[in-house]
């Protein structure tokens, strides 16, 4: 049982994401960026709404709000990389 739940958590996106975040050496001022990029790029309404054949007008509103929050993401991220390099050591 232990390792069905171990592939399982494996094919998640939020444990790569959580992955991803915790072994990278980004300052502390960007993660938090970062990570709503990736929470925007790894959107589950979008990807299942893409892959069950949702309508058009679903796919692009799931699109639209999952390709804002990515850009919110990317925005925080370069915000908090620019206040880190400002930062006096």
């Amino acid at each position: 049982m232990k390792k069905v739940r171990q592939v399982l958590a494996n094919l998640c996106a939020y444990t790569h994401l959580w992955k991803v975040v915790r072994e990278r050496k980004l300052p502390s001022s960007a993660r938090p960026g970062f990570s709503i990029a990736l929470l925007g790029l790894f959107c589950p309404f979008f990807w299942i709404a893409l892959l069950t054949g949702a309508s058009k007008t679903e796919l692009v509103f799931h699109g639209c709000h999952s390709g804002l929050v990515f850009c919110a993401g990317v925005f925080l991220m370069l915000k908090g990389l620019s206040q880190h390099r400002k930062s006096p050591e």
